[in-house]
C-alpha cells in the first residue's frame, strides 16, 4: 500500500507512511486522503470537495474513518450508516388520506376490530387509530405496515383508490332502482375500483335471475355518467339507459325505426321498441358476484 499524505497541511511533503495511526498527531481539522494512484505517484493531493468517495476525516486530532483493508489501492465508498427507516418517511403528501381512512374503516368493520384494540396491537398509544381516522393529516410508512400486518391485509388494500358506491340495483326486466348513497356512503355499499378506468364511477348490483345467462345475481356493473344523449359507438352494446319517461334500464341499445328513437333488447324480456332516450352510458366493467362472495375482490 502506498504512503498516505495530508491535504491542507503546512508541509505538503509530509508523509504519514503506510500506517494511518500517525494521523492522530496532525493538526485539528486535517483531511486525510489516500490517492488511488499513490503507489505510482508519491505526491497526489485530492481536494476534499472533489472527492465524493472520501470516507475519513480527522476532527480535533481524531481520525474517524479510514479503510486500509488488504491492498485495495484506493478509498472505499462513503461509510453508510444504516438507520431503521421504516417509520421515518411522512406519507401524508404521497397518499390520499381520505381514501386511507375510508379503507381502514371498511376493513376494520369487516373484521369487527375496534380502534383501541387495533392501536394496542401496533404500539403503546391507545388513540393512534382514532387519531388517524379523525384528525391526523399524516402517517408514517412503518405505521401503515404495522396496520396492514395487524389486519392481515396488504398495503395495497389500505392505500387503494377511492371505492365506488353501489348506487342502485338491477331487477326484473333490467330495470334499475337507484338508491341515495351521497358522498358518505357506508363501506358495505361500495366496491373496489376496477383496473384501468379513471373518472367518477357508479356501480349497479344485479338482483335476481332475470338477466341470465349474461348477468347473474350479485354481479356488479360499473358505469360512468358523463353526458346526455347517445353516442354512435354505443349502438349494439349493453348500456345503462335512461328513458325520457324517467325509468332506467340495462339493455342492449339499438337504433329505432326512425331518427331520435331507439329499441332496447334483452334476453329475457320483450323488446322496448322506438323509445325516446334521455341518456345512455356503456357498461364499462363487470365484477362477478362469485368473486366477491369468495373474497377475491371486494
Amino acid at each position: 500500500m502506498g504512503d498516505i499524505f495530508c491535504h491542507e497541511c503546512p508541509d505538503p511533503g509530509l508523509s504519514l507512511g503506510p500506517n494511518p495511526s500517525s494521523a492522530f498527531n496532525l493538526p485539528d481539522k486535517c483531511l486525510v486522503v489516500q490517492s488511488e494512484e499513490s503507489e505510482a505517484r508519491n505526491s497526489h493531493f485530492v481536494p476534499f470537495a472533489e472527492r465524493d468517495d472520501v470516507v475519513m476525516q480527522a476532527v480535533h486530532g481524531v481520525l474517524d474513518m479510514l479503510d486500509i483493508t488488504n491492498r485495495q489501492g484506493g478509498i472505499q465508498p462513503r461509510f453508510n450508516f444504516l438507520f431503521a427507516r421504516t417509520n421515518t418517511v411522512p406519507m401524508g403528501e404521497m397518499i390520499d388520506m381520505k381514501s386511507l381512512r375510508a379503507n381502514l374503516r371498511r376493513i376494520m368493520a369487516s373484521k369487527s376490530v375496534k380502534p383501541t384494540s387495533l392501536s394496542l396491537q401496533i404500539g403503546p398509544s391507545k388513540t393512534l387509530v382514532k387519531d388517524l381516522l379523525e384528525k391526523n393529516d399524516d402517517v408514517r410508512l412503518g405505521t401503515l405496515v404495522k396496520l396492514a400486518d395487524a389486519l392481515s391485509v396488504s398495503l395495497d388494500d389500505l392505500l387503494a383508490l377511492p371505492r365506488v358506491p353501489i348506487a342502485g340495483s338491477i331487477g326484473a326486466g333490467g330495470q334499475i332502482a337507484y338508491e341515495d348513497v351521497g358522498e358518505a356512503f357506508e363501506p358495505d355499499m361500495s366496491v373496489s375500483r376496477p383496473p384501468g378506468i379513471s373518472g367518477k364511477l357508479i356501480a349497479l348490483m344485479v338482483r335476481g335471475e332475470s338477466m341470465l345467462p349474461r348477468y347473474k345475481d350479485g354481479d356488479i356493473l360499473y358505469v360512468q355518467r358523463e353526458h346526455d344523449g347517445v353516442l354512435p359507438a354505443y349502438i349494439g352494446e349493453d348500456c345503462a339507459v335512461r328513458l325520457s319517461t324517467g325509468e332506467t334500464f340495462v339493455k342492449q341499445l339499438n337504433y329505432g325505426s326512425r331518427p331520435g328513437v331507439f329499441t332496447l333488447m334483452s334476453l329475457n324480456a320483450a323488446p322496448m321498441v322506438d323509445v325516446e332516450i334521455e341518456w345512455a352510458t356503456l357498461i364499462l366493467f363487470v365484477l362477478p358476484g362469485a368473486a366477491r362472495r369468495l373474497g377475491q375482490y371486494n
